[in-house]
């Protein structure tokens, strides 16, 4: 639950150039991900083997590639193919930005299950994109590997920025998987996290019960439940508490039997999901109890 602690600070750095912090967070280290505040750094010409996605927050850069200069403002996403000569550097007084390193045999793996087997990595073209839909996507996915998340809840948001990448980037021959209605494959997973929803479950664990591959079982689970699958625990685990609380266990120990990283996350959720925090609803089971042990 608490993978946030367990990630590895590469680069933490403060300087009159502004500030950069480069990580790798936890089950994902083959990914860097860095955010720049007010960050001021020339790069010349010069190419990545993975994946270049940089989202500008503050300020402006410019990108730099097959001869055109692009300055990007707030609200631009730069993305640079592997192997795609660029420069780039910020624009009168530094840029904040977040950006992500994803190297090709792990984007191809995404690749090969949102497209129709199609991996080639001649169909992805690097360009600037100020689509604000995709800017949200790239954001809630980088902001949350710097917060406690679980496994299931990362996959998720993860698999719908990468299909929006996706779609952003491939060529006129790009095309999405389609899907088929599957209710069969979405109850077995939804039986399995009935029985496991207090446990640390991926999306592949749950794709695995559905005979499915990752995304193409995100995208029906949501389809058919109307939530995706970590909203769909994170429920199940409010609704098992509602059952804990009834029975007069501690706050902090019902947090622990389902699955939440303590008590606050729980109250957070559980608010959320009933309107009341846990120690509302357990006095006012309580008193509700009381009444009718009285009136009998």
């Amino acid at each position: 639950m608490g993978n946030a602690a367990k990630e590895r600070t590469l680069v933490g750095n403060a300087s009159s150039a502004g500030k950069l912090k480069i990580w790798r967070p936890a089950g994902l280290e083959l990914v860097e991900l860095e955010v720049g505040t007010s960050f001021q750094h020339p790069y010349p010409r010069h190419w990545h083997e993975e994946f270049f996605v940089s989202a500008i927050t503050g300020g402006a850069g410019v990108f730099q590639f097959r001869g055109t200069n692009y300055v990007a403002g707030p609200g631009s996403v730069a993305v640079i193919a592997p192997g795609e000569v660029h420069a780039h550097h910020d624009y009168e007084g530094g840029r904040s930005f977040r950006c992500i390193h994803m190297p090709w045999p792990f984007v191809a793996d995404f690749a090969s299950e949102i497209t129709q087997g199609d991996t080639r990595l001649s169909i992805f073209q690097s360009r600037i994109i100020t689509d604000e839909k995709f800017l949200r996507s790239f954001l809630r996915f980088h902001k949350l590997f710097e917060q406690p998340s679980t496994r299931l809840q990362r996959d998720g948001v993860w698999v719908g920025f990468f299909a929006r990448l996706l779609q952003q980037i491939g060529d006129s021959n790009f095309r999405m998987a389609r899907v088929s209605r599957e209710s069969v494959s979405v109850r077995r997973a939804q039986e399995f996290l009935g029985d496991h929803y207090n446990r640390q479950v991926s999306l592949s664990d749950l794709a695995a019960q559905a005979n499915l591959t990752p995304y193409h079982f995100h995208r029906v689970f949501c389809r058919e439940t109307g939530m995706p699958p970590h909203a769909y625990q994170i429920h199940l685990r409010v609704m098992r508490a509602k059952a804990l609380l009834r029975k007069s266990l501690p706050i902090a120990h019902v947090a622990s039997l389902t699955g939440f990283a303590d008590q606050s996350h729980l109250t957070r959720h559980f608010r959320r999901f009933m309107g009341v925090t846990p120690a509302q609803y357990a006095g006012h089971s309580k008193n509700v109890q009381d009444l009718f042990v009285r009136s009998r």
